[in-house]
């Protein structure tokens, strides 16, 4: 299962019906200058995937919106950028998430899924996230998904795959 985590999106996440039914119309909040965090910045790989060659790349400033961050995602040993997207954090309480677009096909299903950050080490080159599991965030409006996602910050039931990532470059 956990390498079907890396074929859509996380930034590739779970196949997906699975994503497509946690993901959420809104984000957590809007994107934050306060909310930012540049050790996140360079080439990651996703310690779970089976292509050790795989990355993905993080990147913030012009010609992208400075209060986000830019991922691509590298698949076939790293030659061809199968996602790009902008994604940003959030916070709730002490709690940080990753908010990553999610969409298929033409854009007919799009929203966001939810990485909370479980770990980082000092020099933000490991990091450890789980998705957030709720399938009823979809259903609800922008308020109510950062109201519903805060009332189970602290639930480990409330998510789903525990991921590592490591820092290449």
């Amino acid at each position: 299962m956990k390498s079907l985590f890396l074929m859509l999106v996380l930034l590739p996440v779970l196949a997906a019906g699975q994503i497509k039914s946690v993901v959420a119309r809104y984000p957590i909040d809007d994107p934050s200058i306060e909310n930012l965090n540049d050790g996140i910045l360079g080439r990651w790989k996703f310690e779970e995937d089976t292509n050790k060659n795989n990355f993905y790349e993080i990147i913030r400033g012009a010609p992208y919106a400075v209060d986000r961050y830019h991922i691509l995602f590298w698949d076939r040993g790293g030659t061809n950028p199968t996602y790009e997207s902008n994604m940003h954090f959030s916070k709730i309480g002490k709690a940080r998430f990753i908010n990553v677009p999610y969409f298929e096909g033409h854009f007919s299903h799009k929203g966001y899924f939810f990485l909370k950050i479980l770990a980082v080490n000092a020099d933000f080159t490991k990091m450890t996230a789980a998705t957030v599991h709720d399938t009823t965030l979809w259903n609800l409006d922008k308020a109510g998904v950062k109201q519903r996602i805060a009332s189970n910050v602290n639930n480990p039931a409330y998510y789903y795959d525990t991921v590592h990532f490591y820092k290449v470059k």
